[in-house]
């Protein structure tokens, strides 16, 4: 997950956070380099068995909160945060977690 909250490239208020007829689709005008790129969309990801996120530092601990406790809009969550997967995996260190409450965390390594 980015910073920003995005996963592939599907980034926050982008319009492919909308596309549920396309497995993958082409993006040209990504926010972040380069401006050109492929990406799953929400029903290709949708359909695995298993998501996983690796989040590591703290530049991430903003969006991680938001996505795993929940934005205070649910029509702003961010992108990772909308993924409807069987299961979803999050493996994050110290510096990622630093704002999640405690009952958000249900295991360390």
């Amino acid at each position: 997950m980015g910073p920003d909250g995005h996963t592939c490239s599907l980034f926050p208020d982008h319009e492919l956070l909308s596309e549920r007829k396309k497995l993958i689709a082409s993006i040209k005008n990504s926010p972040k380099p380069p401006a050109e790129r492929i990406t799953f969309t929400y029903p290709v990801l949708e359909m695995s068995k298993a998501i996983a996120f690796v989040c590591t530092g703290g530049g991430k601990s903003s969006a991680l909160k938001t996505v795993i406790e929940g934005a205070e809009n649910p029509g702003k969550q961010l992108p990772s945060g909308r993924i409807n997967a069987k299961k979803i995996l999050w493996y994050v260190d110290e510096d990622a977690a630093k704002e999640l409450k405690n009952e958000s965390i249900s295991s360390k390594i």
